[in-house]
């Protein structure tokens, strides 16, 4: 590092699984495997690969940004910190924040053949412990209600990571609630929001540039992503956000929804960017460097992808390989695990809309929702998804890819309308539908930030070149 020179490291998502977890080989395993696009049996070597790649980088800070771990195992964060340990004795700094399935997480299991069984999870207190040399040592200035930090990495650069995990809702069976649920959603108190803003204030005021840090999204990377994807945003993003482009942060990195992608929005008081980091344990299987000069400030990214691990030449396109063939068990998993929330939401939009939801038959179960949507939207949705994940989808051919899936979604409103005023019910979900359908999936498939407003734009999801 230089005077004005950072080096940043950015990887998330790990979902490390501690090989200790699969106990036997058998249904449980791969019944979990079939639901999900992580890699986890190679996900211990993806961390030990991206540790040694980042030791031949030889950046001045690695950062976190949440999901070090499979389902919050004690066991996998004891490997996640060991791994990360490198770094910092090689004198590079480490900061994480944590991630939705890392604390108090009821999903944390041992796999053996048809059956698995409880394995231990760790509580706040123990994510702090463990990762004391990554950002919870007495060099941080410590939000007292959450793990959130604020730690000065130099003399000119401040780090504020923002924890919105919300693991204290976390249900469990075995302690007398009905399901296992992990929440995915984030949120932040008015007290720790207003910690936040307190925090970056007095670092700009000392002459420091700030740059933040969260697993959750703060800018959306698509149109209504608030809405149809909420459980990836902080809840309060919309007044967190200008409080803090006002405090004069003006970029954030994230991960969660595993994609690479580079948001921006533009408020009174200035724009935010948001850097999302894909997950290295899934397709694309990739991470970031930053340049960052507390100069001028002017930040430079650039994309890594992990193409290939010691043990496996190929894995880049196995990666890939497995993501396509998720995409009808991830359907079903979501549409099932999600399946209160989203009957609660069909009925609030039932009700508001009487008259013409008397007209439209929705397949009742979570099952036949996903057969209908698969049958219909499969292969158009795998494409657009693997560019939305990858980055910079404007390269596709995506003009001719939101018109087949909107003729997709053509093929489900005649399928789900009925009765004798049948052409007005469909009149009137086109009209509604198709509009929103074409922003959000102009918005993803040409990558267009603040899509339909006088800010739109477009940013390099790979080498973009930011202000900080």
């Amino acid at each position: 590092m230089n005077n004005n020179t950072i080096k940043i490291a950015i990887i998330s998502d790990l979902h490390v699984m501690a090989p200790q977890l699969l106990i036997n080989e058998g249904k449980a395993f791969e019944e979990y495997l079939n639901r999900d696009r992580k890699m986890l049996r190679e996900s211990l070597e993806i961390l030990e690969t991206l540790v040694t790649d980042i030791l031949d980088l030889k950046p001045d800070l690695t950062l976190v940004t949440g999901d070090l771990t499979k389902d919050g195992e004690r066991l996998s964060h004891e490997l996640v910190a060991g791994q990360l340990q490198r770094l910092v004795d090689a004198g590079i700094q480490v900061l994480v924040v944590p991630g939705n399935h890392d604390i108090n997480n009821p999903d944390a299991r041992y796999f053996d053949g048809d059956n698995t069984t409880a394995a231990e999870t760790i509580t706040r207190s123990d994510f702090a412990e463990i990762y004391r040399n990554m950002g919870y040592d007495d060099r941080s200035r410590r939000d007292p209600d959450t793990l959130s930090y604020c730690r000065d990495v130099t003399d000119k650069l401040t780090i504020l990571a923002i924890d919105a995990c919300m693991d204290r809702l976390n249900t469990f069976v075995s302690r007398g609630d009905a399901r296992d649920h992990c929440k995915t959603s984030g949120s932040l108190e008015p007290s720790s929001q207003q910690w936040l803003v307190e925090q970056a204030n007095a670092s700009i005021a000392a002459g420091k540039r700030v740059i933040a840090m969260m697993h959750h999204h703060m800018v959306p990377h698509f149109h209504m992503e608030d809405t149809l994807a909420a459980p990836y945003m902080v809840d309060e993003a919309g007044q967190l956000c200008p409080r803090l482009v006002q405090a004069g942060v003006h970029v954030v990195f994230t991960g969660h929804l595993h994609i690479s992608d580079v948001s921006q929005t533009n408020l009174r008081d200035g724009e935010m960017v948001e850097v999302a980091t894909a997950a290295a344990v899934g397709y694309p299987c990739q991470w970031r460097v930053a340049t960052c000069n507390t100069a001028t400030g002017k930040m430079q990214l650039r994309t890594i992808t992990l193409h290939s691990l010691p043990s496996d030449s190929d894995f880049g396109e196995r990666a890939q390989e497995v993501f396509k063939s998720c995409i009808p068990t991830m359907t079903r998993g979501v549409l099932t695990r999600y399946w209160p929330e989203i009957s609660h939401a069909i009925d609030n939009y039932r009700s508001k809309h009487a008259f013409m939801m008397r007209y439209v038959d929705l397949p009742g179960t979570p099952e036949d929702i996903a057969n209908l949507l698969l049958k219909y939207l499969q292969e158009p949705v795998t494409q657009a998804y693997i560019a939305f994940a990858e980055g910079n989808e404007g390269g596709k051919d995506h003009l001719a890819l939101v018109e087949r899936l909107i003729d997709g979604v053509n093929h489900v409103v005649n399928k789900t309308t009925r009765g004798i005023l049948r052409p007005l019910a469909k009149a009137a979900l086109r009209l509604r539908v198709y509009g929103i359908a074409r922003l959000v999936l102009r918005s993803i498939l040409e990558d267009r930030n603040d899509i339909g407003t006088q800010y739109e734009s477009v940013i390099n999801d790979h080498t973009a070149i930011v202000n900080f």
